[in-house]
């Protein structure tokens, strides 16, 4: 967050970074393989599709890890958290950035991205990246101020992370091939997506007063299955009070007590 506060132009310069290295990398697959769209499928390719429920919540899982540094060595932490940003199609370093806002402000509908507010599953699931952007740019704006080069500057960074996530599709596609991409890629980023949005909605719990908790979640073989795969996505009260546990699961908390996130200034 420090660099983001201090460099302006912190987002603006990773998300063309990132647009060149996957256009180049996009041209090289592309000079070298060509792209077939043969799509003739064997009954045991029909399986593939398993794949993404048997690493449901692992890319994204490992990316949480990366943004909160818990790889060693430490350089790991940006290698593994770009290859789990480009499975995730929005790169790594502007969702470590809004992660940590969400631990800053949990809960918070102004600077938490992804607040309960009574808000329903299906929102969790298509509107994340939406909601970030949000909570991103208002906060560009209180450290950099809101001016028209400010301004201009969001755009930009929008357009360009827009372009980044077509150039990480393209990306997968050239390096696997339309049938892998579907039929493997495809099931495994929907899985992601499904757990990484459920954990959020599961674990923020909105209280009728309109304060929030957080809980830890493991009482079935749902939760239990995808909380090992997921490195332990599901006890997120216990990551919220232990970041830096590779896999929260493994934490010892008393769990008896409450972990109050957002209080309302009427009841405070």
């Amino acid at each position: 967050m420090n660099k983001f506060m201090k460099d302006k132009n912190y987002l603006l310069k990773y998300c063309l970074k990132s647009l060149v290295i996957l256009t180049m990398l996009n041209l090289g697959l592309y000079l070298t393989n060509g792209l077939s769209f043969e799509f003739v499928v064997s009954k045991a390719e029909l399986l593939l599709p398993l794949l993404g429920i048997l690493l449901c919540g692992l890319p994204s899982g490992l990316m949480h890890n990366c943004a909160h540094g818990n790889l060693a060595p430490k350089r790991l932490n940006g290698v593994v958290g770009e290859i789990c940003g480009t499975i995730m199609l929005y790169g790594f370093r502007g969702f470590a950035l809004a992660h940590m806002f969400h631990h800053k402000y949990p809960d918070n509908p102004t600077w938490d991205p992804h607040p309960p507010k009574g808000h329903s599953f299906l929102r969790f699931v298509v509107s994340p990246i939406k909601a970030t952007l949000l909570v991103v740019e208002r906060a560009y704006y209180q450290f950099h101020g809101e001016t028209s080069e400010s301004k201009t500057n969001i755009r930009v960074q929008l357009v360009l992370f827009n372009l980044g996530i077509a150039a990480r599709i393209m990306f997968w596609v050239l390096l696997l091939g339309p049938k892998l991409f579907v039929l493997a890629y495809l099931p495994v980023y929907a899985a992601n997506i499904f757990v990484f949005a459920h954990i959020n909605y599961a674990t923020h719990v909105d209280l009728p007063d309109g304060s929030s908790k957080i809980i830890n979640l493991n009482h079935n073989a749902y939760y239990r299955f995808v909380n090992a795969v997921s490195l332990g996505g599901y006890f997120h009260k216990s990551h919220h009070l232990r970041p830096g546990a590779f896999n929260p699961a493994k934490v010892e908390i008393n769990d008896a007590r409450d972990l109050m996130t957002f209080i309302p200034k009427a009841h405070a």
